[in-house]
């Protein structure tokens, strides 16, 4: 797995580098892969408590990264998500990661990339659900 970060999630940190921190990214990221969560529900998925999150959560909403709504089946619950702009913002920085994936393996054809890529977000998608420690 360390392997797997150095060589993928770094150089994809990097695009966003005084921009957003790497907790900050990892939560847009989610929200964005997602879709809206409650705090809970983020905070639980990326294996941070529930006060820290809250703090950083806050922060991308005084900065307008995210947006909140009331959640229509409950509506005691705020869900966050990510604004347009940040949406944007990340799937521009994972066009140029992309190209530097492909540049990065480029000793690979076509097929075997479309599985590589595909991996990747099946991997990422299932270490989501990882219960909290």
């Amino acid at each position: 797995m360390l392997f797997v970060h150095r060589a993928l999630e770094k150089p994809f940190e990097e695009y966003f580098k005084g921009k957003f921190t790497t907790l900050q990214l990892n939560a847009l990221c989610t929200l964005c892969a997602n879709g809206p969560m409650t705090m809970s529900d983020l905070a639980a998925s990326l294996h941070t408590p529930r006060q820290q999150m809250s703090k950083l959560i806050e922060k991308l909403y005084e900065d307008g990264y995210i947006v909140r709504s009331l959640d229509q089946n409950d509506r005691r619950k705020i869900r966050i998500a990510i604004s347009e702009e940040t949406a944007i913002c990340i799937n521009e920085g994972r066009k140029k990661f992309d190209k530097f994936i492909k540049s990065y393996l480029k000793g690979l054809d076509e097929a075997d990339y479309k599985d590589f890529s595909y991996a990747i977000r099946i991997v990422n998608r299932i270490l989501t659900k990882f219960p909290q420690r």
